[in-house]
């Protein structure tokens, strides 16, 4: 998929959560995108249940989406984390993507001069397109998409149903430890020019 940079102006929105049943699977399973069966009729609960809001700015619908660290990695070290994301009411019978701005740098470090204070300082710099991220030679993507590692495909497609409802639950693994850092997700149509965008707040993703 080619990489698709929005300037967004936030503006305060009221929206009517939903709620989805929390069936979380066993992080050690395959990746998946799977079926959208959860229930979606009790208003606030996936708030409590450590999912981060996904708003809608532009087209339908909103979202969830919950990123856990693993404490314990097939290979000690590793930096792992278990993604678990949720869309209601979006567009129908639509392949949809989930991408993350982290604010991390693997190995060996950040490069000279950056200001290593920014990386988990709650502002999400690189998601909103500011310096200092938008500022390195070359310049980063602001957002890069989760890939289906389970498949060694370089994209995890999330597929609507005719309601507009999709889901997915899948783990990001890579071969270094990662400190914390900022965080911002965001769920699009898997097109060149996608009208259907949620976007999270920025987030602090914790060490386990």
């Amino acid at each position: 998929m080619r990489s698709v940079t929005f300037s967004i102006g936030l503006a305060a929105a009221a929206l009517l959560p939903a709620a989805c049943t929390d069936n979380r699977s066993n992080p050690a399973a395959p990746n998946a995108a799977r079926s959208p069966s959860f229930s979606c009729e009790h208003d606030g609960e996936n708030d409590d249940q450590g999912f981060l809001r996904l708003v809608s700015v532009i087209g339908p619908g909103q979202g969830w989406i919950r990123a856990t660290r693993i404490p314990n990695p097939t290979t000690p070290g590793n930096f792992a984390v278990h993604i678990e994301i949720k869309i209601r009411h979006v567009k129908p019978n639509t392949a949809y993507v989930g991408q993350r701005a982290a604010e991390a740098f693997p190995p060996p470090s950040p490069p000279a001069g950056f200001p290593v204070a920014t990386i988990a300082d709650g502002s999400c710099q690189r998601g909103l397109g500011i310096p200092p991220w938008s500022t390195l030679v070359p310049s980063p993507p602001a957002f890069v998409s989760f890939p289906d590692q389970a498949h060694g495909l370089p994209v995890l497609i999330i597929a609507t149903d005719e309601e507009g409802n999709g889901a997915a639950d899948f783990v990001v693994a890579f071969g270094f430890p990662l400190p914390l850092f900022d965080v911002m997700f965001r769920v699009l149509e898997n097109s060149p020019a996608p009208t259907s965008v949620l976007l999270s707040d920025c987030t602090i993703l914790p060490l386990p």
